[in-house]
């Protein structure tokens, strides 16, 4: 028999050496590769990373502000941080995967927030879903990582059909961003940008015609400012024209085609004139321009810029500029008044060469062409310049100076009036007056005199043929007696007629 062993002693372990790896660590190195599976898929899908400037953060938050195309997320902002010189503050993007293809230099994003522009709302469900930042999408151009947000959302995106033109103009009127475009009184566009010319002489005005109404602008479109009210007098009476209730309010461009003139549609960014008024788009536009100066030495008040310059009640210029300053020869006040003149408005002058038109107005200046200022409207007082013939006045020619020539004027109807009645003034000034009022006081004297002494006469008269007068009464019974003897001489007549014998017979007694 084996001896037992002892319940007291310890079993002494056994240590073996494994060729392979245990199974225990299998499982980190799944977790670590499935991690950076993960991480890798993660970096791999995630889009381009941008940088947005915008003058105010009003409505953004990192984290959690999307930018949205067609109200689909394309990105969101994770960092919003002030630029360096506090100028504005830089929203840092993480675009989604794909987002290279329209990250352009022309690709713009602005804040979309609840606004009230143009006769328009927008961006009303931001009140309770809050801001977010939109975008228009190009793929042309080179590509940006870096743009300057706009403050104020685009009127038309790149996505609409239509084409972009140019209206120029000296004043834009109550044109603005957003103003409504019309044809035939039916929308069909809207102004996107409106600014002044970097000449600094006319404002440039942007408009983008919806399609198919593009097709509708030619070369010879018209375009002109339709805001407000539109009132003409003609020989039907007054016309009131409103193009919309809205274009009332906030203004609105008109456009329309002249009959006949239909070609080709306008190319995009064709460069048009903006007229004032609908009337203005209907007169002849001419090319060349002549400049002269108007010397005036009394009021003005009434004649504006833009003021009418008139032939004989055609319109063949306008007033430029009006200024005030002092003769340096004579230290007296004077005021030039700049006017433009279409030479084309006189029919073949215009075809003259400059130094034949100057000849040719020479000639009229000497047969006596002037320029004169008239009342234009009593109503309101303006004022406008005529040009006409004068005959009898003093020699005068255009002085050709520099920068403008000079032309010859005359007082105005008024001013002739009131120095006719400051000569006629001055003439009775010399009229001795107080000798002419004694004299005038004896002849009254006399006349009073010659009258009462008729008076009396009149009054002799009077005794003698009056009512009651010995001469009245004598003259009574003369007509009472008269009157007897016409009756008995009727009486002898008619006895004469019946008995011719009586007269010498004698009357016959009856039996």
């Amino acid at each position: 028999m084996t001896p037992e062993p002892e319940r007291n002693a310890v079993s002494e372990a056994v240590v073996t050496t494994r060729r392979l790896p245990s199974i225990v660590w299998l499982i980190p190195l799944v977790a670590a590769l499935v991690g950076g599976f993960v991480a890798w898929r993660t970096w791999s899908e995630l889009g381009p990373k941008i940088e947005i400037q915008f003058e105010s953060a009003e409505g953004l938050e990192a984290g959690k502000t999307e930018i949205k195309y067609k109200d689909v997320a394309v990105g969101v902002v994770e960092e919003i941080r002030l630029q360096p010189d506090l100028s504005g503050v830089v929203c840092t993007a993480r675009m989604v995967q794909g987002a290279e293809d329209y990250l352009r230099e022309k690709t713009r994003f602005w804040v979309v927030r609840a606004r009230v522009a143009g006769g328009q709302v927008s961006g009303l469900g931001t009140i309770f879903s809050g801001a977010y930042i939109g975008i228009d999408p190009v793929r042309e151009g080179e590509s940006r990582a870096s743009f300057v947000g706009l403050e104020i959302p685009p009127i038309v995106t790149s996505d609409v059909p239509g084409k972009r033109f140019v209206l120029r103009s000296h004043r834009a009127g109550s044109v603005a961003i957003g103003t409504p475009l019309y044809f035939r009184k039916i929308q069909v566009g809207e102004v996107v940008s409106s600014e002044l010319d970097a000449s600094g002489e006319f404002v440039t005005v942007q408009v983008f015609v919806h399609a198919p109404h593009d097709h509708r602008v030619h070369r010879d479109t018209r375009f002109w400012d339709a805001g407000g009210v539109q009132v003409s007098v003609g020989t039907q009476g007054v016309d009131v024209e409103i193009e919309s209730v809205v274009s009332l309010l906030i203004g609105g461009i008109a456009f329309e085609t002249p009959f006949g003139e239909i070609g080709e549609p306008a190319e995009e960014g064709t460069v048009f004139e903006l007229y004032a008024s609908r009337d203005a788009t209907k007169r002849e536009v001419y090319t060349q321009k002549a400049y002269y100066l108007l010397y005036f030495d009394t009021s003005v008040r009434g004649l504006n810029v833009g003021a009418p310059v008139e032939f004989r009640g055609i319109q063949i210029g306008e007033v430029r500029d009006v200024k005030l300053e002092i003769d340096p020869a004579t230290q007296q006040f004077r005021i030039p008044v700049l006017v433009e003149i279409e030479p084309e408005r006189f029919g073949n002058m215009g075809e003259l060469e400059p130094q034949q038109r100057q000849q040719a107005l020479q000639r009229l200046v000497a047969r006596g062409l002037r320029a004169q200022l008239q009342s234009g409207s009593l109503l309101t007082g303006q004022l406008l310049v005529e040009l006409d013939m004068h005959e009898g006045q003093p020699p005068a020619e255009i002085v050709w100076s520099e920068p403008y020539p000079v032309f010859p004027t005359i007082p105005t109807s008024l001013e002739e009036i009131t120095s006719s009645l400051t000569r006629l003034a001055k003439r009775l000034e010399k009229v001795p007056l107080d000798q002419i009022a004694t004299s005038i006081d004896r002849t009254l004297d006399t006349a009073r005199a010659a009258l009462e002494q008729a008076q009396q006469t009149l009054a002799a008269a009077n005794s003698l043929v009056g009512p009651d007068s010995p001469a009245n009464s004598e003259l009574r019974q003369a007509l009472v007696e008269l009157t007897d003897a016409a009756r008995s001489i009727g009486l002898a007549a008619d006895q004469i007629q019946r008995q011719p014998d009586s007269l010498i017979f004698g009357k016959e007694s009856k039996q």
